[in-house]
């Protein structure tokens, strides 16, 4: 009868019959080697002394800095091949507590086929570890293919500051996009005819050489920096302090089709916003400024807007501003806006008479209230009414009204100041209004006499257009360049006006802060 059991050659314990392989260390028993011939099995003299696999090339730890307590391959008969247990599960060694004994080797990423060694490898006695490799047949074709190595993307570098002058003669205006990509910036061209597009001028000209226009009117152009990929379409590219600058010029206003105006114009719409502030100087407010807009479905359009710049500190100086900020408003409703309404259609000689009729008012109203009061208040003015198309200007004092549109920042009134009159003597400079001494002393107000003389203006209002109406506690602060500058990077009227006050207290804040933007739009 044949024995019920069956001993391990490696370990002596007892196994069942016509077992396989050991329960307890895993080795081959005789039972699965009865189909080997002879003629497969070297001679035991023959055979090899078991070896330390090669640590390089198997990514293992050397056999005796294993741990002491991992299973090792037992002295075999000479009868018997040497066998290396294949991994197997805790189920097939016997058990989860033989199984957790031998600690995984440090960065052992094998699975179970990966530790079994293969027939001629058992019969030579060697212990081998086999990492599996993975096959490039198995990868997905885009990572079979060796991928060319990204080119780094650039690092943004500090944004240029405004005032910065590139290649002679791009002088930047504002940072209007940063990205780690790129900068986007608006550049004044200093050599470029902003009506023609000639190229051949010098910073310092004052007419252009082609076709004769003042270069005072700015030609601008779009500036990308240290961009990673070159834009499709630019003009101009040249680096310049390790960067590299895209240059695109804004088309020559000979190139683009003006603007139509006055009677033949499209009908508009207007948007616009508002602030005043007290600045970092004064206790209270003195400033005070107000607009009416009145539009109909088919097209018509009035509009009146007002700033005044209150005198006279303790004497009620913003009585003196709202005072006449009121009459103006009251009188222009009974002359145009009534009429308008009803149908009429007054001349644009009767509507500027009208409109310095309405300061007249305005002065008479304030310098009776100042007699009442034996106060010394009185206020500056400036104020813009819109019929249709065009705007009918005045102003009495130092506060400003200006134009800006494709031609650049015109200043449409004329300040009634001391410095004004010696800049028109030439015996100071533009410049010099803003340090002069005598700055703040002007020889006409509102309410300071029983007459005024009203300086009035009339011009055309094309879509895009913008109307702005300051005291001069703004452009004393942030001078023209600066209100051209918010003007060409801030598109919403509201925030133009609230970043204008900012940069004015930003500047010093020496007087009260006012300023009204109008922007006309397409209807």
């Amino acid at each position: 009868m044949a024995s019920q059991t069956t001993q391990c050659p490696h370990c002596g314990r007892e196994n069942r019959a016509g077992a396989g392989y050991c329960a307890w260390c895993g080795g081959v028993l005789p039972a699965a080697r009865a189909s080997e011939t002879a003629a497969d099995q070297p001679p035991a003299s023959a055979m090899p002394p078991p070896t330390e696999p090669d640590a390089e090339a198997t990514g293992q730890p050397p056999q005796q800095e294993r741990a002491a307590d991992a299973p090792q391959p037992m002295a075999m008969p000479d009868a018997a091949a040497p066998e290396v247990p294949r991994a197997a599960s805790a189920r097939d060694r016997g058990g989860a507590e033989e199984a957790s004994s031998a600690p995984a080797l440090e960065g052992d990423t094998t699975d179970e086929g990966a530790l079994e060694a293969t027939p001629d490898e058992r019969r030579a006695g060697r212990p081998t570890v086999k990492l599996i490799e993975p096959e490039v047949a198995d990868m997905p074709a885009s990572e079979a293919e060796a991928a060319p190595e990204a080119e780094p993307a650039p690092v943004n570098r500090t944004p240029l500051e405004p005032g910065t002058v590139l290649a002679g003669r791009y002088e930047i205006v504002d940072l209007v996009e940063s990205s780690p990509e790129h900068n986007r910036y608006r550049a004044r061209d200093l050599v470029r005819c902003a009506t023609c597009g000639y190229e051949g001028n010098a910073p310092s000209d004052a007419y252009c050489a082609e076709c004769g226009a003042s270069l005072q009117a700015p030609a601008y152009a779009t500036i990308l920096e240290q961009v990673h990929v070159p834009p499709e379409v630019y003009d101009t590219h040249f680096a310049e302090g390790r960067r590299d600058y895209y240059v695109t010029a804004d088309p020559a206003l000979g190139e683009v089709e003006p603007p139509v105006s006055g009677p033949e114009a499209p009908p508009m719409r207007l948007a616009w916003g508002w602030a005043t502030d007290p600045g970092l100087s004064r206790d209270h407010n003195e400033d005070y400024a107000e607009g009416w807009v009145y539009t109909r479905a088919s097209g018509g359009l009035v509009a009146l807007f007002v700033v005044a710049d209150g005198l006279g500190g303790q004497d009620s100086g913003e009585v003196a501003s709202r005072m006449a900020t009121d009459a103006v408003w009251a009188a222009l409703r009974d002359s145009v806006w009534q009429p308008i309404i009803q149908g009429e259609e007054p001349s644009p000689d009767a509507l500027q008479e009208r409109v310095a009729e309405a300061v007249r008012v305005a002065n008479r109203a304030v310098y009776e209230e100042r007699i009442a009061r034996g106060s010394e208040m009185s206020t500056t003015l400036t104020m813009a009414l819109i019929v249709g198309a065009t705007a009918y200007v005045a102003n009495v004092g130092d506060s400003r009204s200006y134009l800006w549109n494709a031609d650049g920042l015109q200043r449409i009134t004329h300040d009634h100041s001391l410095v004004q009159r010696l800049v028109d003597a030439g015996q100071i400079t533009a410049e010099e209004v803003y340090t002069h001494p005598q700055r703040n002393l002007i020889y006409q107000s509102i309410g300071d006499r029983p007459a005024v003389q009203v300086d009035t203006f009339r011009l055309d209002v094309a879509v895009d257009d913008r109307l702005v109406l300051c005291s001069d506690g703004l452009w004393e602060m942030v001078h023209d360049d600066g209100l051209e500058e918010v003007l060409l990077s801030e598109p919403d009227p509201q925030r133009a006006c609230d970043r204008l006050v900012q940069n004015a207290n930003l500047a010093g804040g020496a007087d009260n802060i006012t300023v009204i933007i109008v922007q006309a739009q397409r209807a």
